[in-house]
Parts: structure tokens; C-alpha cells; sequence
């Protein structure tokens, strides 16, 4: 096997064994499943340009140095054609879609094989051990696992289950760019120039997929990669993948997409979960689309659209199979026929009287059992359980779960059929509503971060206020601490000689040992948001998307321990009146601070890699190992500016 890594610091020599110059990239042709290479791009030293040299002058790359079959002067310059690639400029460090693990990844290498007089690209590496080859040091830890017990995984997709997906619009009609590629064109003439490489992305393997499992990709993407891809699908497949896509999100793809794409999309969709995307935009965008619609479409939209969000109304579809008490069983099998393709869920029938109030439900199973001309006042069961259109809708996944029901009739004030919730609803409810508790357990939005591309000043002030609230308890605790056992902070010189610290007196001791409650109460805190995050983050997603996620709340801590390392200054110097112990104290509360977040959100996903038992990715565990951690750092931190400050 060959990596393209690897192959990158070859030289090249021609067939009289001199060097014509190094490996910069590699040219390849996408038209078969397994991409060709046509031509090696190398750089020579000594005239300072490239030369694209075909693959038929090519001996072999697989031995160290690269030879040629044809001396220098004979080498023919070669002009890649549209439709290939460069592996190092266009696909190295790009993120693709791994249509067989339904994600995003990026790409840390490419493997290579050559096999007879063809070379072939064989698939991507996404491990870390591709990381270590580009970075040369691969060699050290292949040593290392000699005697240490650990091994780095090799993670290699092969080029038939990927598709790029870092694209970005050109002026070319139906095609696609990779980000990144150049802008001109090359010629005979021009050897050195590299053409811009236009790849015509059909996402005909994505279109293979399942519409969740597109989901799971477009929301891993940013936003108008995500908007690019969706909009390169069929119609119906991009409807399904959108109607799986989180709410937040759908929104905003919609408004990547010209307005009547996203219309048709929405045409596609059951009104319920239309009405859930209109109802994210502005009102204005939500009304450009419904005017774009069939107007019986819009008018179904716009009457869910008048119910309050977290409500019975606002989670129900219109679309209900009802009909009268006279109607036959017949009547209702036709009916069922002829409309069950845009119903929701056919599983029960409700029965209407003359005023279309509900007066009872048949069960499928009883239609399909009874007598074709049994009518429905006689099969029906007049004991319906249904909930109003203002009924919470906590309270309607309640009563669903508690009867067991596959859905549940809404009515309003006057027993008017409304609408129908659905058990698919109840589970996004659910799902809410555990995002919820979780958040009030950690003291954290875990909602907000999965919504929040961007760094959030609000978030962060939010999550900065339990900091506050942490750092007022300390200070009242230290404000104990020092009036109880004065005689021991500032009389023993024993306590004084085990710790390291040049003053003539022992104030910064002092200090030290009276914040050190507050330190835990904060670091605690902090760590407790960060396991909460990360927590969400493994029982929602598996940790997949944990490196956006890592830097989002790497932020988020920083800024955090900003603020609250303000605060410990203001605190330190009421309580001991020295601006430059204030300043070391603060220096290393927002240090340790920082190193609780880290662990927080590393420690979790370190040991669910391992694949240690869930009991052991707890916040009980986990929780005496960060205090341990931060406050060792602390004491290094402190201490060390301490002694700076007052050398």
C-alpha cells in the first residue's frame, strides 16, 4: 500500500538516475470507482517550477525514489482534464461524507495501490494515525507501541463509500467546485499551472442512502454545504432528508435553497412538520413560501400555524381519517383507499356526527374484520381519549404513553375534530423534554449548544452567572475560614514550610488555603457543565461530532474564565488587600478553570473510546477526578506566579 503522505517527500529520478525533482501531488481521473492516476506533479529545486508528468512515463511509486521510464528531455508535459483532481490540494484535509458510517470526517491521508502498470486511489485515512504519518513522526510511535500496550487503530474508508461534499458554486451550469481549487487554466505551454478542477458532484451515493441517515450528514456540515448538497438530491429524497433534519437547522437550509425548491420541498412534507419549519423563519420568508404553494396546501399550513408551538395544536397534523356515523364499512375502506397515501397514520378511524363533533374511534383492525356493510355507529367505541388543542405537550406524550396509544385525537373547545398527534411526535417531545431535565441537572443549555454554530455572548454570560453565584459562596466560605481559625492560618510555620512560597509572611498561604473551597465550588461547576454537555453529546450523537463541539465550549470556558477570574481578583484583594497576590490568585483560577472544561469534555469521551462501561462515564466518578486535577494545577499555577510577582 501506498499513502499519499509518504509519497509526498519521494524524490523523483528519470531513467538515467538523475533527479528531476520531489512528489508535490498527485493527478487523478474520477470517471471510474476507484480513481486512476493519471499524471504526478513534481517540483524541481533547481528551476523552481512544477512539471505535470503523465502516468505512462511513470515506473513505479510503490519503491523509494519514484522512477521514470524517460530521461528529463524526454518527459511529454501533460494538461489534466476537467474532470480530474489534485489528491494533495483538493482532497487532503477536506472534510467528505462517509456514506457507509452515515458522517462527516476528514481526510488525514490517502492510500494508493498500484497493481501492475495502473496506479489507483483505494479509499481515505481518517485516524489519528494518519495525522502522525503526514507529520512524520509515525516511525516514534510505531517504536513506542513496541513496548507500551497501545496500537493506533488504522481507519481507512475506501474511495467507493465517500463522497466530497466541501463544494462551492462556479459559473459552470450543473457543476460543482471543491473549495480550494485554483483558477486558471493550463496549457502545453505552461506546465507549471495548475488547471481548476471541476468535479460534477451527483450524490448518487448519498441518494442511496436513508433519509435519516442523510439527516445525520447534512447536520454535521455547515450551512450552505449542507444547502448545496440538499439541493443536488431528487425532489422526494430531499423532502424525507429535510423532514429528519433537527428544526433549527431545516430552516436554515431552506433559505440556502431557491425560494421554489424550498417550496416544492415543503409541498412534500406532511403539514405538521411544514407548519414546525415555517414557524422557525421570519414571518415574512415563512409567507413568500406558502404564496409559492397550492393555495389548499397553504391553507392547511397556516390553520396549524395558529396554534401555540409546545402545544397539542402545535405539534398535531390536519390531515385525519374521519368519517360519519351512517358510513358502512365499505364507505370506509374506499375512503381509506383513496386517501391513506397522504394520511399520516391509518391505524384509527373517527367518527364524526352530523356537526362533525367526536363522538367515537374504530380500530383498523375492526374494519378489516367486521361486516362490509356493518355501520360505524355500531362498531365504534364511544369512550375516546383525546386532548384539547391547548393541552401541553408534555401532557399529551403522557397520556399517549400512559394508554399506549399510536396517536391521539385533538379537539377544541366545542369537541370539533382538529387534528391528530402522532407517536413520531411524542418521541420529538420526548426528546425536548429530556434535553430539558438534562439541562437543569448540568446547569447548562444542552439544547442551545446542539442550535449554536457560533460563539454566543449570551450562552456565555449565561453560563458564566452559576460561576458568579459558585464564587459568592466561596467568599463566604473563606470569609468563615479566616475568622475561624485565624490563629492557624497566620501563627504555624510548620503549614507555612510545605508549601514553597517566598514571602516574608504568609499571606499568600493564607489566601491560598481560604479559596480553596471557593476553587472546588467553581471548578466543580464548571466541570459539571462541561460533563453535562459532553453527556448529551455521547447519549444523542456518540461523540461523532466531538471536535466542533470541544472548540465551541473551549470558547465558552475561556471567556468564563474571564469573568470569573475578575471576580476572584476583586474578591482576593477585599479579603487580603494585595493587588499582586489578586492577580496570581485570579491568573490561576482562570487557568484551572480552563483545565476543569478541558476535562470535563475529554475525559467522557476518553473513557466511552475505551469502551469502558457506562457506570464509569459518570459524573460521580468523574467529578473527584476533576477537583484532583484542578486543584493540583491550581497550586502549580498560584504558587509559581506568586513567586514571580514577589521575587
Amino acid at each position: 500500500m501506498i499513502f499519499l503522505s509518504s509519497l509526498l517527500r519521494q524524490s523523483v529520478y528519470d531513467n538515467e538516475n538523475r533527479r528531476v525533482g520531489g512528489v508535490r501531488d498527485v493527478c487523478v481521473d474520477l470517471n471510474e470507482t476507484f480513481p486512476v492516476v493519471t499524471a504526478l506533479i513534481v517540483h524541481s529545486s533547481l528551476s523552481n517550477d512544477d512539471k505535470i508528468i503523465p502516468w505512462t512515463q511513470v515506473e513505479n511509486i510503490e519503491f523509494s525514489p519514484v522512477r521514470l521510464t524517460v530521461n528529463q528531455a524526454q518527459i511529454t508535459p501533460y494538461v489534466p482534464l476537467a474532470d480530474e483532481l489534485l489528491l494533495r490540494r483538493d482532497i487532503l484535509d477536506k472534510q467528505i461524507v462517509d456514506t457507509q458510517g452515515f458522517r462527516v470526517v476528514k481526510v488525514n491521508d490517502l492510500k494508493l495501490v498500484q497493481i501492475k502498470k495502473t496506479a489507483r486511489l483505494l479509499g481515505v485515512d481518517i485516524s489519528f494515525g494518519g495525522l502522525l504519518r503526514r507529520l512524520g513522526v509515525q516511525p516514534a510511535v510505531d517504536m513506542l507501541s513496541r513496548v507500551a500496550p497501545m496500537q493506533l487503530a488504522e481507519r481507512t474508508i475506501t474511495w467507493n463509500y465517500v463522497e466530497p461534499i466541501q463544494v462551492v458554486r462556479t459559473g459552470v451550469t450543473g457543476q460543482l467546485a471543491l473549495a480550494g481549487t485554483g483558477t486558471t487554466k493550463a496549457t502545453a505551454g505552461n506546465v507549471g499551472v495548475i488547471p481548476q478542477v471541476q468535479l460534477n458532484v451527483s450524490h448518487n451515493k448519498l441518494a442511496d442512502l436513508r433519509p435519516a441517515d442523510i439527516a445525520d450528514i447534512l447536520e454535521q456540515l455547515d450551512v450552505e454545504d449542507a444547502g448545496a448538497v440538499l439541493d443536488r438530491l431528487d425532489a422526494e429524497t430531499a423532502a424525507d432528508a429535510l423532514n429528519e433534519v433537527q428544526y433549527p437547522l431545516q430552516s436554515e437550509l431552506l433559505s440556502e435553497l431557491d425560494p421554489e425548491r424550498a417550496s416544492d420541498l415543503l409541498e412534500m412534507l406532511p403539514p405538521d412538520d411544514a407548519a414546525d419549519i415555517l414557524a422557525e423563519m421570519l414571518s415574512a420568508d415563512a409567507e413568500r413560501l406558502l404564496n409559492l404553494m397550492p393555495t389548499e396546501q397553504a391553507r392547511s399550513i397556516r390553520e396549524l400555524l395558529r396554534y401555540a408551538g409546545e402545544t397539542a395544536g402545535g405539534i398535531m397534523t390536519n390531515e385525519v381519517l374521519a368519517l360519519t356515523e351512517n358510513a358502512t364499512v365499505e364507505d370506509a375502506l374506499t375512503y381509506l383507499r383513496q386517501h391513506s397515501e397522504h394520511l399520516e397514520m391509518v391505524y384509527y378511524l373517527y367518527i364524526l356526527d352530523e356537526e362533525r363533533h367526536l363522538v367515537g374511534v374504530v380500530s383498523l383492525r375492526q374494519l378489516v374484520t367486521a361486516e362490509p356493510l356493518a355501520h360505524m355507529h355500531d362498531l365504534m367505541d364511544q369512550d375516546v381519549i383525546k386532548v384539547h388543542s391547548d393541552t401541553d405537550q408534555e401532557e399529551v406524550a403522557r397520556v399517549i404513553s400512559k394508554y399506549d396509544l399510536l396517536g391521539i385525537p385533538v379537539v377544541d373547545a366545542d369537541n370539533h375534530l382538529v387534528g391528530l398527534v402522532t407517536v413520531d411526535d411524542v418521541i420529538d417531545v420526548i426528546h425536548e423534554e429530556q434535553a430539558e431535565d438534562f439541562s437543569e441537572i448540568a446547569g447548562v443549555d444542552v439544547g442551545e449548544t446542539e442550535e449554536e454554530e457560533h460563539f454566543s455572548w449570551l450562552t456565555a454570560l449565561r453560563r458564566s452567572s452559576w460561576l458568579a453565584v459558585n464564587v459568592v459562596a466561596g467568599l463566604i466560605l473563606a470569609l468563615i475560614i479566616s475568622r475561624v481559625f485565624p490563629s492557624i492560618l497566620y501563627t504555624n510555620a510548620a503549614l507555612a514550610s510545605l508549601v514553597p512560597v517566598n514571602l516574608g509572611s504568609r499571606v499568600a498561604l493564607n489566601a491560598i488555603i481560604c479559596l480553596i473551597p471557593m476553587l472546588l465550588l467553581a471548578c466543580g461547576s464548571t466541570g459539571s457543565q462541561a460533563l453535562g454537555i459532553t453527556g448529551w453529546q455521547l447519549r444523542t450523537k456518540s461523540g461523532q461530532d466531538f471536535w466542533r463541539g470541544f472548540f465551541s465550549e473551549l470558547q465558552l470556558g475561556t471567556v468564563g474564565g474571564v469573568l470569573v477570574s475578575i471576580l476572584v481578583a476583586l474578591a482576593t484583594w477585599l479579603l487580603f488587600h494585595s493587588w499582586l497576590l489578586s492577580l496570581a490568585i485570579a491568573v490561576g483560577f482562570g487557568i484551572t478553570l480552563l483545565i476543569a472544561a478541558i476535562c470535563g469534555l475529554v475525559l467522557p469521551n476518553f473513557l466511552n473510546r475505551l469502551h469502558l462501561r457506562g457506570s464509569l462515564i459518570t459524573a460521580p466518578l468523574l467529578d473527584p477526578v476533576i477537583a484532583i486535577i484542578s486543584l493540583s494545577a491550581f497550586f502549580l499555577i498560584a504558587i509559581t506566579f506568586i513567586n514571580r510577582l514577589y521575587a
